[in-house]
């Protein structure tokens, strides 16, 4: 089944399987990877640059333990911005960009506006972040800390083609 993306590229099983590769070990060799796959090296890397040039792949990054390399405790913040609108949704968004602390910031739907996480190497040093944050921003908003004890389940413990098809599937009647 060949997926159709907004980007104009055509993902079909055989870069599927590529996706899956790389979703898994992004250090997998090309001979590796042609292996798995049932192409060539050669096709393989041209696959993957048609990958890259359509968006679908936005990057190879290494997966580093925070806490093991720099002894940071992580942090997840839920947090409800005071009085809501665009535009200060649009300021709250480009002041977390600039603070290397926040290491991710989703905007969610439901009842909170935003999910971070905060790397710090303590409780003390996450809340004068928080406490800084708050005292510059004129946005407003209210947060709720989640100290995460361990990581249960990553992104990369799934399976990418079972993503795919479960995003594809019929639903059931």
């Amino acid at each position: 089944m060949a997926i159709r993306r907004d980007s104009n590229v055509t993902v079909d099983r055989l870069d599927q399987k590529i996706l899956d590769s790389l979703y898994r070990d992004g250090r997998i060799t090309k001979t590796k990877m042609s292996e798995e796959v049932g192409l060539s090296a050669t096709r393989c890397w041209e696959r993957m640059q048609k990958l890259e040039r359509g968006g679908i792949i936005r990057g190879y990054h290494a997966d580093i333990d925070l806490r093991r390399l720099a002894k940071l405790s992580l942090y997840q913040v839920q947090v409800s911005l005071s009085n809501p609108s665009s535009a200060k949704a649009q300021q709250f968004e480009r002041f977390v960009t600039r603070i290397d602390e926040i290491i991710s910031c989703h905007a969610v739907l439901g009842t909170v506006d935003y999910l971070m996480l905060v790397a710090a190497p303590d409780t003390e040093t996450f809340q004068a972040i928080m406490e800084d944050i708050s005292s510059r921003e004129t946005i407003g908003f209210d947060y709720i800390t989640y100290p995460i004890a361990k990581t249960v389940k990553s992104a990369h413990a799934v399976s990418l083609l079972s993503l795919i098809a479960i995003a594809h599937a019929e639903p059931e009647d």
